[in-house]
This record gives structure tokens, sequence and C-alpha cells, in this order.
């Protein structure tokens, strides 16, 4: 037996960096929205170990396999599985493609490998795997903090639609948190400040990092849209639209001017992944 599911991408509508943390993680506040840009995920059980086929295991660093072995350990459970993931989420893009799939693979996992772990114990594996694990496994418009275990749902979706401009430029999220760390101002932003959509703390340091990225941020900032923003660390960089033609004509626009680049117009989801039936 397969499973085929779909895991959605996500945006950082806002993005506040607090402050570096002990443990080495950096303390965030942002409002965050999955959109239905997805990874493809095929998940079957197997008698024993672990296999996953996908661009990033070729590579060795693959996250679904950290999910699928940890989950496994956690439960104790003598089964194993056989993963195939076809990426459709550009990698290094501040769109939480690798997230999304580990998320995606324990949620389905846990369900195929009896008894489910209580929801609490699930959350607990996911911020083990990573950062933006827990919000994947919520999905939807979302309030996010502490490193990003901290996950509260926000009443209702947006309901506009997004033009992303994702440019040939690959952010290495630690370097641009380092790079934050070097020029923050001081004194620096307070917990309960308000949150505002298409403010991103790490925005300058990514310029900084990767000045090739001044181009696709200026023309997206003279979109006519309602707001727009860099998403996660980058390199995505995304535009809100409430008339879908509007959304249309933007992304048709940015894809003539910079034929390098991925360019998509995105619809919010209210979960972070979902089971693809019959596509």
């Amino acid at each position: 037996m397969s499973v085929d599911v779909l895991a959605f991408a996500k945006l950082n509508l806002s993005l506040r960096v607090l402050g570096l943390r002990e443990d080495g993680f950096h303390e965030i506040a942002s409002e965050v929205q999955t959109v239905d840009l997805s990874d493809r995920l095929s998940i079957s059980l197997a008698p024993s170990g672990v296999s996953v086929d996908s661009q990033l295991a070729r590579q060795g660093t693959d996250i679904v396999e950290r999910a699928a072995v940890t989950l496994l350990r956690r439960k104790r459970s003598d089964r194993g599985v056989h993963v195939r993931v076809e990426k459709a989420i550009p990698i290094g893009a501040g769109l939480g493609g690798g997230s999304s799939d580990a998320a995606s693979l324990l949620s389905v996992l846990d369900r195929l490998t009896p008894p489910i772990l209580p929801s609490e114990e699930l959350l607990e594996v996911g911020v083990e795997i990573g950062s933006d694990v827990p919000l994947f496994l919520a999905g939807g418009r979302l309030l996010v903090g502490g490193r990003g275990e901290q996950v509260q749902r926000l009443p209702g979706p947006s309901n506009r639609q997004f033009v992303l401009l994702v440019p040939p430029v690959h952010c290495r999220t630690g370097a641009i948190y380092a790079r934050w760390d070097a020029i923050a101002p001081a004194p620096r932003a307070k917990a309960d400040a308000p949150l505002r959509r298409g403010v991103n703390d790490l925005l300058a340091s990514a310029l900084d990092v990767h000045p090739a990225l001044i181009p696709y941020h200026l023309a997206v900032e003279a979109l006519a849209c309602d707001y727009c923003g860099m998403s996660g660390s980058g390199s995505s960089f995304y535009a809100a639209f409430d008339v879908p033609t509007s959304a249309e004509e933007a992304a048709a626009e940015l894809a003539n001017r910079f034929p390098a680049a991925d360019v998509f117009v995105c619809r919010p989801t209210t979960t972070g992944y979902r089971i693809a039936e019959g596509e």
C-alpha cells in the first residue's frame, strides 16, 4: 500500500527576529501562511529499514529520512518505510519545502504504524527534526514563535492569492542569520510589538549576503499589490493580490522580466499537507 501526499510550501507574511537564544537558535515571531505550491511524497511501509528516493537524499542530507528514523525509534516500531519525493518547491528559497516534506511524512507514517502518538508527542518529534516542521503539522494561517515550536492558529486563512518570485539564488539560512547577528540594530524589537505584513527582519541581511537579489526585491516592491515581502531567510519574494486577474498579470510580467527565475501563483491552504487521491 502506498499513500501519496501533497506537502505544501509556506510564506512568512511577517518575520521578526528577537535575538539569539542560549541554545544557539534565534527567537522569532512570525505570521505564516501555507500555500498550495507542493512537493509530492509516495509513502510505502516496508518490512524493515528506511529508504528515501529524493534529490536531497542523493546528496546525503535528507530531512525526510531523519524524520522517519526518529519517529520509528520513538514508537519502538520494527516496521520500515520507503519514501519517494518529487520536488516542486524550490530549495534554499525560504519556503520550507524540506520541513514540509518531513511533517507530511511524520503525520502519515504515524497513522500507518499504530498506536498513533498524541498530537503533543508528534509535535515534540517535529521540533527535534527542524524548527519549521511544527508549523506544517498544523498548516493554515499561523502565529509562530520561539524557535518555531510555538504554533498558534489564527482565525481564517488569508483569502488573497500570492505571486511568488524565486530567483536562481540559494540562500543558506545559517549565513543569513549570522549576518543579521552582525548588523541588527539595537535596541531590537520587543516580542509583543505588532507584526506588520510584508516586514521581514532578515531582508537586509539577505540582500547584503546576496546582492544579486536586489533587482528581484525591487521588482516585487514595484507591483500594485496589497502587500509584499521576502519569505523566511530568502531567496523568495511574494506579492499578495485580492483580484486573481491582477495576480496573473503580475506573474506574467515577472516571468517575462526574469526568465531565469521561477514564478508561481499560489493560493492559501488550511492544512500543511493533503492526501492526494486520484491525482
